[in-house]
C-alpha cells in the first residue's frame, strides 16, 4: 500500500512537472513567462545590464542548460559568439539546434536592416539575417512570440489549449502598452533622432520616429574621429533633436558626439533588470519614450 502511494506520489510530481525554460535575455524571459504562465519555470543567463554581443561561456549558464527542457535566444546571430558554446558544453540533446527544445525567435519576425550584396565579418557586427534588436518594437515582440508558442506546444502539447490563450492575451496587452507609449511621444513626432548602434530602430519604425541613422559607421566598432566629426556636423545641420544610445554605449564616445554636435544624447537601457528598473517590458519601453520626450532638444 505504501508502495503503490509513493508511485502514485511520483507519478502525480512528475505529470505536474513545470516546462525549465531558459532563456538568454531577460526579455525573452518576460515574453515567453507571458505564453508559458504557471506551466512553466523560467531563468534568463542575462540580467539585463549586458551587451548580449559580447558574452563567456560561463560554467554557471552551461549547467543550467544543461538542466532545460527549452532553450530560447533572440538568433539572427546576436548571441553567435557565446550561446552555441553553452549548448554544445552542456550535453542536452533536447535543446540542441533541430531539437524539440530549441526555440530560436528571431526565425518568426520581420526583420530590419537585412544586408544586401557582399557580406563578411570585415563589415564588422553585421548580422546578415537583419538587426536582431527587434524586442523593442512590440510587434516584432508578438512575431517573436510565435517561435515560443510553437516550441511549447511541441513539447507540453496537453497545454496546448492554454499556451494559446495566453498568446492572445499577449496581443492585447502588447496592443495595449504601444497605445500608451504612443500618446507618450506625441510631442516628438516629427523630430529628427539618431542612434549610436543600431539598437533602436525597431523602437523609431513601430512608432513612426525619424530615424537618420546610426553613429557608427561600422556596426560594433567605435567610430574613427573622421567618422564622429563628419556624423556630429551631419547631425547638426540636420537639426538632429536627440541621440539614443545604450547604458554599453562607450561614454567617451557619445560625450565627444554631444559636445561636437550640440546634440543631447540619452543612454537607457536596452533591456527589462533582472534586478531593478526597469522591471517590466511596460517600464522599459515607457522609460525610452519619456526620456525621448523629456531630452530632446525642441527646435522653434
Amino acid at each position: 500500500m505504501i508502495f503503490k502511494t509513493i508511485i502514485l506520489i511520483l507519478i502525480s510530481s512528475i505529470s505536474h512537472a513545470k516546462v525549465n525554460v531558459i532563456t538568454t535575455t531577460t526579455d525573452l524571459q518576460w515574453l515567453t513567462k507571458q505564453i508559458g504562465g504557471d506551466k512553466i519555470k523560467v531563468e534568463s543567463l542575462l540580467n539585463g545590464t549586458e551587451d548580449p554581443h559580447y558574452l563567456d561561456a560561463m560554467p554557471h549558464f552551461i549547467s543550467k542548460v544543461a538542466n532545460a527542457d527549452m532553450f530560447c535566444l533572440i538568433g539572427l546571430d546576436l548571441e553567435v559568439g557565446w550561446a552555441p558554446k553553452i549548448l554544445s558544453r552542456s550535453g542536452n540533446k533536447k535543446v540542441q539546434p533541430g531539437g524539440k527544445g530549441y526555440c530560436e525567435t528571431g526565425r518568426t519576425i520581420k526583420a530590419l536592416n537585412i544586408p544586401t550584396g557582399r557580406v563578411d565579418r570585415s563589415q564588422g557586427d553585421i548580422h546578415p539575417q537583419g538587426n536582431p534588436h527587434y524586442h523593442l518594437g512590440p510587434n516584432a515582440l508578438f512575431q517573436g512570440g510565435e517561435t515560443v508558442l510553437n516550441t511549447l506546444i511541441n513539447i507540453d502539447t496537453k497545454n496546448a489549449s492554454y499556451y494559446l490563450k495566453n498568446y492572445e492575451q499577449l496581443k492585447i496587452k502588447l496592443d495595449q502598452i504601444k497605445s500608451n507609449v504612443s500618446k507618450i511621444l506625441k510631442p516628438v513626432k516629427g523630430l529628427n533622432l539618431i542612434e549610436y548602434h543600431r539598437e533602436f530602430t525597431y523602437f523609431f519604425n513601430e512608432f513612426g520616429l525619424n530615424n537618420t541613422g546610426a553613429i557608427e559607421a561600422v556596426p560594433g566598432v567605435p567610430p574613427s574621429a573622421g567618422r564622429l566629426a563628419r556624423v556630429s556636423i551631419k547631425a547638426k545641420n540636420s537639426r538632429v533633436a536627440l541621440a539614443l544610445a545604450t547604458t554599453t554605449s562607450p561614454l567617451k564616445i557619445t560625450n565627444k558626439f554631444m559636445e561636437m554636435s550640440q546634440v543631447p544624447v540619452s543612454r537607457l537601457p536596452l533591456s527589462i533588470a533582472a534586478n531593478g528598473y526597469p522591471s517590466t517590458y511596460e517600464e522599459l519601453l515607457t522609460n525610452i519614450a519619456k526620456s525621448i520626450v523629456n531630452d530632446a532638444k525642441k527646435y522653434e
